[in-house]
């Protein structure tokens, strides 16, 4: 019998997460993995750890500062197979910096939870030198409106930092230092985007960057760091209702909405990361935002894991929205949602085709979605949306699965899609009428390149639906897709649908009704 390499693939520090005292090594499975039951992770000749099949992860804690370690990972597989280490990784750590805990002096932050500490917490970041830490400690609670992060720290949140209800914590009361700055409106709103385009709204509770409309490539905030064993609470509908009811009535912000709902734009995120480059978010609770809980726009590398995300009940309540930023990786996170866990994002018609920034090379793995409307990629795709990898997610229980979905009018493109070894409710690729206002795009949306494989789908009705666009002169396809090794589950084999319309060069391989041979 010929034996197989089960040499574990691309072996990588995970971006940004490499600190004084550790950092998160990733990998992917061999081309071949069936026969895998694990992996072990080697450091400096040694085995410090094992992992499932699944887990293709390892946060490395405990190391010295400033002190170079090599790593590798071998495949753990039955008798007679080719173990075979992977390439080594050389990481070195970094300097420590200093620790302030916000709570002592000269600070003295209220750590019950009574007084309002914004301006302390931002007194206490702009203190800050590289490499130091600002920490929210054990036991403390802390109550703030929005701050704003700068370069090369860490906020570590070991206690609970829990957002104001007021919506005039929101706002911000001075012009920038810096030679862009239109991103501040004369109600202390700032410029940022939302369901597409760009506006002023509210701020976020914590907040990294600002946007530059002379050059949204320019990097604005770097090498920032939210982490800990504790909890980011935002004020939630309470809050976004208030920041709503402010501005329903102004002639300026009307404009914006497609729903007759006046203001429902101009409330800010619970994380908000602007034109931002190298952010590590890990460790932490993060639960009750305003609408959208962690939103990065116009960013470069973006690694977030081990965190949980918990919105429903959140009026917009999405979990992680990538906007028109590159080098994302999501991974080991739970999400219980009020609206999509993920959704991929890069811009609504016409401002959208017109900034033409995509969403690209986004990971994620070993994921847990237990409610909401799941994974989506769209509506808002104008910029295009490309190389997308998901592997070993659970999607259950939300009302969508793996939904890829623009407006006929969008403009844009997905493209390059991969699911692999995983459980979902549906997959659904096709047009949707909602948030539909703007300009048309000069062309409908195409999607192609698209792969789903060795997953099982254990929705009912619909459970995989793939419509191209139409319009009055011409039908737009779905290109490129590949079903293939996918067990369709649970119900009755009567409630499961396959539809199929506007599509070209569609493969079904290995499709099977579980139970049936």
């Amino acid at each position: 019998m010929q034996k197989l390499n089960l040499e574990p693939k691309d072996i990588m520090a995970a971006p940004a997460t490499v600190s004084s005292n550790g950092f998160t090594l990733v990998w992917d499975k061999p081309d071949v993995y069936e026969n895998v039951s694990g992996y072990k992770i080697y450091q400096n000749e040694t085995v410090i750890a094992e992992t499932s099949h699944k887990k293709t992860h390892f946060t490395v804690t405990s190391l010295s500062e400033n002190t170079s370690y090599e790593y590798q990972v071998e495949s753990i597989a039955e008798a007679g197979d080719s173990l075979i280490k992977s390439t080594k990784l050389s990481v070195r750590t970094k300097p420590a910096g200093k620790v302030i805990d916000v709570t002592k002096p000269p600070y003295n932050a209220d750590s019950t939870g009574k007084s309002i500490c914004t301006q302390i917490l931002q007194m206490a970041i702009d203190s800050c030198k590289e490499g130091d830490t600002i920490l929210i400690p054990e036991g403390a609670c802390l109550l703030s409106g929005a701050i704003d992060l700068k370069s090369n720290i860490t906020l570590c949140i070991d206690g609970v930092l829990t957002g104001s209800t007021n919506p005039q914590d929101y706002v911000i009361k001075k012009a920038g230092s810096d030679s862009c700055q239109s991103w501040i409106n004369e109600d202390g709103l700032i410029l940022t985007r939302y369901e597409g385009w760009e506006m002023y709204c509210y701020r976020s509770l914590i907040n990294a960057g600002y946007l530059c409309i002379d050059d949204r490539r320019k990097t604005t905030c770097e090498n920032i760091r939210i982490c800990g064993n504790g909890r980011i609470v935002g004020a939630g509908n309470d809050l976004g209702m208030a920041m709503k009811k402010n501005y329903s009535d102004k002639e300026k912000y009307p404009e914006y909405v497609s729903d007759d709902i006046g203001g429902r734009r101009v409330r800010g995120r619970l994380l908000g990361l602007i034109q931002c480059r190298n952010v590590h978010i890990t460790g932490v609770s993060i639960e009750n935002p305003p609408c959208w809980t962690i939103h990065p726009i116009y960013c470069d590398t973006i690694t977030i894991h081990g965190i949980c995300i918990k919105s429903r009940g959140i009026d917009n309540g999405d979990g992680i929205d990538p906007d028109s930023s590159r080098n994302i990786m999501i991974f080991d996170t739970v999400f219980d949602t009020g609206d999509d866990c993920i959704a991929i994002k890069s811009g609504k018609n016409p401002e959208g085709n017109k900034i033409n920034i995509p969403t690209e090379h986004v990971r994620i793995f070993d994921l847990k979605m237990i409610g909401g409307h799941g994974m989506a990629i769209g509506s808002e795709q104008s910029g295009g949306v490309r190389d997308v990898y998901m592997r070993d997610c659970v999607i259950k229980n939300t009302l969508y699965g793996l939904e890829l979905k623009a407006h006929d009018s969008r403009g844009g493109y997905i493209k390059k899609v991969r699911m692999i070894d995983c459980e979902i409710d549906r997959f659904l690729a096709h047009s949707v009428k909602y948030n539909a206002d703007g300009m048309p795009a000069d062309t409908l949306p195409y999607f192609q390149d698209i792969e789903i494989k060795n997953t099982r789908i254990s929705g009912s009705g619909k459970t995989l639906e793939l419509i191209g666009f139409s319009d009055d002169a011409k039908d737009h396809y779905i290109k490129n897709v590949l079903v293939e090794d996918v067990i369709l589950a649970g119900g009755n084999d009567m409630e499961k649908q396959i539809c199929l319309k506007n599509c070209e060069n569609v493969i079904f391989r290995n499709i099977t009704l579980e139970g049936r041979n």
